[in-house]
């Protein structure tokens, strides 16, 4: 396999204001992570190198937004660390933009291997350059820490009880009154608000939505009288006076602290922000809500086919229980394909003791990253002890939101585009607030299902809708 070979000057510049472990004029190893990982990585980078004395590299460790590291390596991968951290789902868009390298270290890869739940395991493999029929799926990535959304809960107004449903949180709202409202959500986009369109009937813990499935753009189904209903939930609950808000311009820091805002759906990197809204005292955690259809959210919805198996879909019933749903997702260490080909070897190595079991523990115990390897959760009970309760329940939830999730399943930057950023979410989020009361009717919320499934399938919007839905969205209507 060739492998570009592009020493990083530009990195030079950088290291002013970064970490940097082991110099003694030897050649450094640059590894991005999180800002608020910094000094945790720091001090494991002195570990590593003082008990790998002939390791030959200095560490470098770079603080950075790990959100938008997948658009700086697009933007300019020479310009970024040797070893970067990014979300799983941007594993597709820089593999097959040959911008990082496989994994190929048989060390590390029997670590990934045997650490990893099957989830994790299926979303780090992708091709190297354009998918080819016949073409070699790689291993692109090591996965350290999970996330997941949960909620986050103002303990001063909420009990623990009344956090497990959505009716109770309202309910908390109510009893406080004014313009109290029982939740909001971190934003509007195609992650941040997605529980509703994620959320598992119970006890089935199954969802009708097809999202991307098997990484193929076409299948995908979102139409269905399930979801129907779960949109006229939200609808209901986030128009009524003491239910959800998808926030004011102040932000949800301030709604928080102000006690307008008595609930956040978020992931852990909200955490601390939420602690600091509340005070350490008052910040609840727990899994996400459930909810119960009633009888408004059911009404009108009549049997129907599924338009791409032809089977029956019974109209959904009052009463039936669902849990809001979420991504489960892995923050993954990549090697650059920039980075020099002498250091592949020596950044596999680091990446192993970065991601090692061991590591990820003790990140959790200094940094709150909750660990991604399959059976933490036993982990996280054994040191309950020794955190903070919140942080403990932190943890404990978002863990046990990986029953109730799916790992973002975009394959391809195609995909990953397709879902956020061609407008489907502005569609979701309209129909939710349903301001002009557009979409008072089965047929006009299903109608706007319809066009987010035409829009994760091609990109655009359908230029003419079918005589009758739910439909075929494979075929473009141009």
């Amino acid at each position: 396999m060739k492998r570009k070979s592009v020493f990083l000057c530009s990195i030079i510049g950088l290291l002013s204001c970064t970490s940097l472990v082991g110099c003694g004029g030897s050649p450094t190893i640059t590894v991005w992570v999180g800002n608020e990982s910094v000094e945790f990585y720091k001090e494991k980078a002195t570990e590593f190198l003082a008990a790998n004395p002939d390791f030959g590299y200095g560490i470098s460790i770079v603080g950075t937004d790990s959100g938008t590291n997948g658009g700086a390596m697009v933007q300019d991968n020479t310009a970024c660390g040797d070893i970067v951290t990014i979300a799983h789902d941007n594993i597709g868009k820089l593999s097959q933009l040959s911008l990082i390298s496989p994994i190929t270290n048989e060390s590390l890869l029997a670590q990934i291997e045997a650490d990893n739940p099957d989830s994790f395991k299926s979303v780090i493999q992708n091709y190297l350059g354009p998918q080819t029929e016949g073409a070699k799926k790689w291993t692109f990535a090591a996965p350290y820490i999970s996330q997941a959304l949960f909620l986050l809960y103002n303990k001063k107004y909420v009990t623990a009880e009344q956090a497990k449903t959505f009716e109770g949180l309202e309910a908390a709202a109510t009893a406080k009154g004014e313009d109290t409202k029982a939740f909001t959500v971190m934003g509007t986009d195609g992650f941040n608000y997605s529980f509703t369109l994620l959320a598992r009937k119970l006890p089935e813990n199954t969802s009708s939505l097809r999202l991307y499935e098997g990484g193929e753009k076409t299948d995908c189904y979102v139409q269905s009288n399930e979801e129907v209903a779960l949109q006229r939930w939200a609808q209901e609950t986030f128009n009524r006076d003491h239910g959800g808000t998808f926030g004011s311009d102040s932000g949800w820091e301030v709604e928080v602290k102000n006690g307008t805002v008595l609930s956040l759906v978020a992931g852990s990197w909200k955490y601390n922000a939420f602690k600091a809204s509340v005070g350490a005292e008052n910040v609840g955690c727990a899994i996400l809500p459930t909810f119960k259809l009633t009888s408004s959210c059911v009404e009108g919805i009549g049997a129907s086919k599924n338009p791409y198996t032809g089977a029956d879909e019974a109209a959904p019933v009052a009463g039936t229980e669902y849990r809001a749903g979420t991504f489960a997702d892995c923050k993954v260490f990549v090697i650059n394909m920039a980075a020099d080909e002498a250091k592949y070897d020596k950044i596999s190595q680091l990446i192993q003791y970065f991601s090692s079991k061991e590591v990820q523990n003790e990140s959790f115990l200094k940094a709150l990253n909750v660990p991604a390897y399959k059976g933490a959760e036993a982990y996280i009970e054994t040191i309950k002890d020794q955190v903070e309760e919140s942080a403990y329940m932190m943890a404990k939830s978002q863990v046990e939101m990986a029953n109730y999730g799916i790992p973002q399943p975009f394959s391809t930057g195609t995909l990953n585009t397709y879902y956020y950023s061609k407008s489907a979410p502005d569609l979701l989020k309209e129909a939710t607030i349903n301001a002009s009361h557009t979409y008072d009717t089965v047929d006009s919320i299903r109608t706007t299902l319809f066009k987010m499934e035409y829009i994760w399938m091609h990109g655009k919007l359908p230029n003419n809708m079918p005589d009758k839905l739910p439909a075929d969205a494979k075929e473009k209507r141009d």
